[in-house]
């Protein structure tokens, strides 16, 4: 059923009084139109697919079933944590968040178990636990990670400086956070210690970015980590809940959500955007605001040359990494089946970059899963949703994998595909009866998702689930800021800071920097206002 705050576009819509245009509804556009409308710009965002939410969507099966696309868990949201005033600011204060508990991951190298507990100091004394010889290495990381962390969001607030700032100030940012930002994981960790357990440990989450210790850049590694050091939570009812919620106060702030809105064109003259095409009808606005990734908005949205004032070039940075994932469907609930809270990563040894470089289709349930139980994790499930389970089974999968499928219609390709995900959700089947055995027999519904499924749903042309690969050149692209030299378009999105929800919504922050200028202090304020209730 179609929610009541977002409605199918129409040509016939009057869009005269439009401030601004923003090109996707996922968080990082969402943030950036609930800033502008709560202070006073008229907004509307304009989404291709037939559901909101971008990757906090949820998809769901008729057989009651439905499962989480992109958020497994969401940290600093503790109390006066960073995130829980944005969250509350976007959703006035409606979106429930349910902590995951004391552990919120578990990473298992072969049989051997190591838990990641809330809070830094919790943290250390488990660490040291696991490692007692390694205490003062565990200290040097902890520092480094806040050292990184520090320097990174200075980094990330001065994309929204004007150009002469940027020159002076940003380029002493830029300068003292190449420091982190330039070494790999793998660089930076082989200096505080030789042992490669502790390090595979200590990037058993890895895959919240995408890519292992020999290609990350540890600024992404330690700003992702930090981000959940105080622990994990989840959004009740489901993540869908972040964009509805945002979408309900953008709504009642007289701005708009729009599905089935697929923009092929962004309308520029001279070097001015004057607004969007979708199919024959042109939008006319002050500005743009694109949240769909750099690649589609300069390789596929401007048109006639227009990309080419902008000076991209992304020929050093490739798309992330695509994931292949099993959904799985339970006919018990959680609780009778004792599914944690918590997420696995389960690898079947140490070498986490020769996991990842080598991993073929065949072998990946073999080799690496990152598991997740977002029923378990719900408080509200139980209500809806009484005496059933859901789990998410994935894996990394390569974009090659599929490519042959490409222009083969979703759900209709043909039957070489459909044996390739009926052979992962087997071995993956397995992978998860080897780990928890009590859901053997329960297994009501399956199904998969492949890097092909992504690129149908978000339009990323490589299936890729992060933007840019989070590699240390990602953070020497001096042109990935809010503005562009196209005057009036804007960027969002996890391409412009970093994955995850935590880096899109500030993406959207820093683009209402820019266009609000000095009344940003009003959000602030509110901000404030709604942490001190």
């Amino acid at each position: 059923m179609q929610h009541k705050r977002f409605q199918r576009f129409s040509p016939d819509i009057d869009f005269s009084d439009v401030d601004h245009i923003v090109i996707g509804s996922g968080i990082g556009g969402l943030t950036a139109a609930t800033w502008l409308a709560k202070c006073g710009q008229k907004v509307v965002v304009l989404e291709r697919h037939y559901v909101p939410g971008g990757f906090t969507h949820s998809f769901k099966r008729k057989q009651g079933f439905n499962w989480d696309v992109g958020v497994h868990y969401v940290g600093n949201l503790e109390e006066g944590g960073s995130m829980r005033g944005m969250f509350d600011l976007l959703s006035n204060k409606k979106l429930e968040w349910e902590p995951m508990g004391e552990v919120y991951d578990v990473v298992q190298i072969g049989d051997d178990v190591y838990e990641f507990k809330a809070g830094k100091e919790n943290f250390r004394k488990q660490m040291i636990g696991y490692f007692p010889n390694e205490e003062k290495a565990i200290d040097d990381y902890l520092e480094l990670l806040k050292k990184s962390n520090k320097w990174g969001s200075a980094f990330f607030f001065e994309k929204s400086f004007k150009p002469f700032l940027s020159k002076s100030l940003g380029w002493f940012i830029r300068k003292f956070y190449k420091k982190y930002s330039q070494q790999t994981t793998l660089e930076v960790l082989s200096k505080i210690t030789t042992n490669k357990r502790l390090i595979a440990v200590l990037c058993g989450q890895c895959g919240n970015y995408g890519l292992s210790p020999r290609h990350s850049s540890f600024g992404a590694h330690a700003l992702v980590i930090g981000h959940f050091m105080e622990g994990g939570y989840y959004p009740k009812g489901g993540s869908e809940q972040i964009a509805l919620k945002t979408i309900d106060t953008l709504h009642e702030l007289g701005s708009e959500v729009y599905i089935n809105a697929d923009v092929s064109e962004i309308v520029t003259k001279g070097s001015r955007v004057k607004g969007v095409m979708v199919g024959e009808t042109f939008i006319p606005c002050k500005s743009v605001i694109s949240g769909v990734g750099v690649n589609n908005t300069f390789n596929h949205l401007l048109k006639n040359g227009a990309s080419k004032t902008c000076d991209f070039n992304l020929e050093t940075v490739k798309p992330a990494t695509g994931h292949i994932c099993l959904y799985v469907g339970l006919d018990k609930s959680s609780e009778e089946l004792n599914l944690p809270k918590h997420n696995l990563w389960w690898y079947a040894n140490e070498n986490i970059d020769a996991t990842f470089d080598n991993m073929t289709l065949k072998d990946a349930p073999d080799k690496f899963a990152y598991i997740s139980f977002p029923s378990a994790k719900d408080p509200k499930w139980e209500e809806t949703n009484a005496g059933t389970a859901t789990i998410q089974a994935i894996s990394k999968a390569n974009y090659e994998w599929f490519a042959k499928y490409e222009d083969q219609p979703w759900m209709k390709r043909d039957d070489e595909y459909k044996k390739l995900k009926e052979e992962f959700k087997d071995g993956m089947l397995e992978r998860l009866y080897n780990l928890y055995p009590q859901i053997k027999g329960h297994v009501a519904v399956t199904e998969v998702s492949s890097p092909l499924s992504t690129k149908h749903f978000s339009n990323y042309k490589k299936g890729e689930i992060y933007g840019l690969d989070h590699t240390p050149d990602r953070f020497d692209l001096s042109f990935l800021r809010p503005e562009t030299k196209i005057k009036g378009l804007r960027l969002t999105g996890q391409d412009i800071t970093l994955v995850g929800v935590a880096g899109a919504m500030l993406s959207g922050m820093l683009v209402a920097i820019t266009i609000l200028k000095f009344r940003v202090w009003r959000i602030f304020k509110e901000i404030g206002e709604l942490q001190k209730k």
